[in-house]
């Protein structure tokens, strides 16, 4: 059985800062040596689904999952397990490269938000799908999404910085 690491990143910051602010988090350095660098996401039913007048509203979801940051990730994927809970419909699939090897999964639309992180979110996100099981993670942050910021990760002091 795996080792699981479960644990909460919540910020309330009274009054709020600008919109331009940037985030900044700190873990021990085992910690992060351990299971990386996680942070906690909203991962719900595409825009696009929402405006599509067949889709059955019924059917949005949104669930508050943690994402591990994969710098060899091209794109952005998460647990087929997390697809299921969000009933997300395929929009395609795609081949991609891992550790075992090629296989082709399929991708999905989302909108990715960063509670408490002040990021600016992404709405109808392409993303793929992958076999998460027995991680302490749903989602796994692709260079996509990566690409897109300014991330500091200071190694002696255990820090890290993002920003968009």
């Amino acid at each position: 059985m795996g080792l699981h690491h479960n644990y909460s990143v919540n910020f309330n910051i009274n009054p709020p800062p600008p919109a331009s602010s940037s985030v900044s988090i700190s873990f021990s350095s085992h910690f992060l040596s351990q299971v990386g660098l996680n942070l906690q996401v909203v991962a719900s039913t595409a825009s696009a689904d929402l405006q599509n007048p067949t889709f059955d509203k019924k059917m949005a979801a949104s669930e508050i999952v943690m994402a591990h940051f994969d710098t060899g990730a091209s794109k952005t994927s998460i647990s087929i397990e997390l697809a299921k809970r969000l009933k997300l419909i395929p929009i395609g699939s795609y081949k991609s490269f891992t550790a075992a090897g090629p296989t082709i999964s399929q991708s999905f639309a989302i909108d990715l938000l960063f509670p408490f992180a002040n990021l600016m979110p992404f709405i109808n996100l392409s993303i793929g799908s992958c076999n998460l099981t027995g991680q302490n993670f749903d989602v796994l942050l692709g260079r996509d999404v990566m690409s897109r910021w300014n991330i500091v990760w200071n190694g002696p002091t255990s820090t890290v910085f993002i920003n968009d």
